[in-house]
This record gives C-alpha cells, sequence and structure tokens, in this order.
C-alpha cells in the first residue's frame, strides 16, 4: 500500500465510533508508556552519586514496562488499521 492508501485508511478508521475510542486508549497506553520510561530515568539519575541494587531493581523494570507499553501500542494499532482495511477492501469487492 501507498502512503496516500494508508492515510486514507487511518482517516476512515478514525471517523467510525470504534476507531475514535481506540485511538483514544493508544493515546493513554502511549503516555502511560512515555511517563514510565521519563520516570525510571529520573529515578536512576537523580541517586546516581549514591546508586544501589534497588535503584537498579526498581528502574530497570520500570523502564522496560513502559517501552513494552510502547511497542505494544504501535503493534496493536498497526494490526488494528490491517484489519479495517481488509474488511473495507472485501466490502469493495463485493
Amino acid at each position: 500500500m501507498s502512503k496516500e492508501e494508508k492515510k486514507a485508511i487511518k482517516e476512515k478508521y478514525q471517523k467510525t465510533e470504534k476507531g475514535m475510542e481506540m485511538l483514544k486508549r493508544l493515546f493513554r497506553l502511549n503516555v502511560a508508556g512515555i511517563l514510565l520510561v521519563l520516570y525510571a530515568i529520573y529515578l536512576f539519575f537523580s541517586h546516581f552519586n549514591r546508586l544501589k541494587w534497588s535503584d537498579y531493581v526498581t528502574s530497570i523494570p520500570i523502564a522496560l514496562i513502559g517501552i513494552f507499553f510502547l511497542f505494544m501500542s504501535y503493534r496493536l494499532k498497526k494490526k488494528v488499521l490491517n484489519q479495517f482495511a481488509i474488511k473495507n477492501e472485501k466490502k469493495k469487492n463485493k
């Protein structure tokens, strides 16, 4: 698919009720992921001079969870848009 087709499908999906709700949820998931990563960075660098093992135990998993949220949000958006494109293509062909 070309960029124009992808953009058109995304705009069509955003206009549907299900699409608006899904994109709101994905946005919240992105915000949560970014905040978790930023908080983990803050935890790590705020105690940089006196790091203990507990700082590593808390900041590394929090950062990994935040990255996981961001990655899964991207994958879910891609999957949902692909399914929407396939359904629309089937409707066009009928």
